[in-house]
């Protein structure tokens, strides 16, 4: 019989030992780190995604929201002002709504499919108006388009029935790199009636756009303003702020930003803003979550007047006081030149400065600035004054003084010469 053999029971547990101590090897690290690396990722893309899709479909909630709010606003227009002011014209840019306008301005592609109905334009008593742009809603930034078409019905003799208004929102969708969307929604409008029945639909500019709309004969609901007992216009009030150095009241730049506060149980609220002798801007919709726009003065320096116009969905409006700001761009003069004298007590040295007026119609003051260092700037004091002083260590290496003169609106002048006094000087 041949013996087994049998490993000796100290070298068989080194054995383990050995095994046991050696761990991951490189390859195996470096593969259980791109494992986790794939799945991190693609749980990264989900997230975002998942917000994405959230902040378009808020988006697009809100264009077709204020579609729809066009459609009920315009339920209060009478029969006949329903026509559009002024008259769309075709657009070679396939991402414009005006694109559906047919070359010869006369038809409107109403379903992005190819149905054409004729225009209904009235530059005189149009109550349409064509575009609204911009309207601004939050973050997002709208166009709106609108239509009024004729309708042929083929159970109504003649060709002219009833009409049709459609309602185009474009908005930038920056949750999508800012690609432009569209909501589409419509409406048909019969002499003394009216019937609202549309749908809307959403697709970016580069798809076409449909929408499906009930029709149902113009002899329903009998037309009624959608605040029938309301007869009183709005109420509210704006103010106007300059640049962010100006003075209440002033404005060192054109642009300056509109403050509104409107009021009225018949929503929407609507504003158009005008500068004095100059025609109303395109009406917008208030939105009292986004209260602020930015608006262009008219050129030159001088006292600007803007006036507001409010109107609610019952057509009811009024135009509130008049805001007044002045514009001014520009700087004073350089003030006089800068002189000082100097005195010593103990440790302190006290600096008196002095200087020549300088001349602005605005003229608010003077900034005095001062240095320690050789090279940072610190505004020391203002004064109404040509005068100032300054108290500090006689021990530092070196003090330094210049003045600029500066205006209501925040335009501040070229500085004055610089005056500069050494370590422990006294003279």
């Amino acid at each position: 019989m041949v013996p087994r053999t049998r490993l000796h029971p100290a070298r068989s547990r080194a054995g383990r030992e050995r095994d046991a101590g050696r761990g991951f090897t490189l390859i195996e690290l470096i593969a259980a780190i791109t494992i986790l690396g794939v799945v991190a990722g693609g749980f990264a893309v989900s997230v975002s995604l998942g917000f994405r899709t959230v902040a378009l479909a808020r988006q697009r909630q809100t264009a077709a929201d204020l579609a729809t709010a066009r459609l009920e606003h315009l339920r209060s227009v009478p029969y006949a002002q329903i026509a559009t002011s002024p008259a769309p014209t075709h657009s070679t840019d396939v991402t414009n709504p005006d694109y559906s306008v047919t070359a010869d301005g006369v038809g409107y592609d109403v379903d992005g499919a190819g149905t054409i109905e004729p225009l209904i334009v009235d530059p005189v008593a149009g109550g349409v108006l064509h575009l609204e742009d911009p309207v601004q809603v939050g973050s997002t930034v709208m166009e709106i388009y609108q239509y009024v078409t004729w309708v042929d019905d083929a159970s109504i003799a003649g060709t002219q029935d009833y009409k049709r208004v459609t309602v185009v929102v474009r908005y930038k969708a920056p949750s999508v790199t800012g690609v432009n969307r569209l909501v589409r929604a419509s409406s048909f409008f019969g002499l003394g009636t009216v019937t609202i029945g549309a749908t809307t639909t959403t697709a970016a500019v580069a798809t076409t756009t449909s929408s499906t709309t009930a029709t149902t004969s113009p002899t329903g609901t009998t037309l009624v303003s959608p605040c029938p007992s309301d007869v009183t216009a709005p109420s509210g009030s704006f103010a106007l702020n300059g640049t962010s150095a100006a003075e209440a009241g002033f404005t060192a730049g054109a642009n300056v930003t509109v403050n509104l506060t409107a009021t009225d149980p018949c929503l929407p609220i609507e504003v158009r803003i005008r500068n004095e002798a100059e025609p109303w801007g395109s009406w917008f919709t208030y939105d009292p979550l986004n209260p602020t726009i930015s608006w262009a003065l008219s050129g030159g320096d001088g006292g600007k007047d803007v006036r507001l116009e409010l109107r609610d969905a019952g057509a009811n409006s009024i135009e509130t006081s008049v805001a007044e700001i002045v514009l001014d761009t520009t700087a004073p003069s350089t003030p006089g030149t800068l002189n000082r004298t100097v005195s010593c007590s103990g440790a302190d040295r006290t600096v008196t400065l002095s200087w020549g007026a300088a001349t602005d119609t605005n003229l608010r003051g003077y900034r005095v600035y001062r240095s320690t260092d050789g090279a940072t700037w610190s505004p020391l004091t203002t004064t109404i004054t040509t005068g100032a002083t300054d108290s500090h260590k006689k021990s530092l290496d070196s003090v330094r003084f210049y003045v600029a003169a500066y205006d209501k609106a925040g335009n501040e002048s070229v500085a004055s010469n610089t005056i500069s006094l050494n370590k422990n000087q006294c003279s």
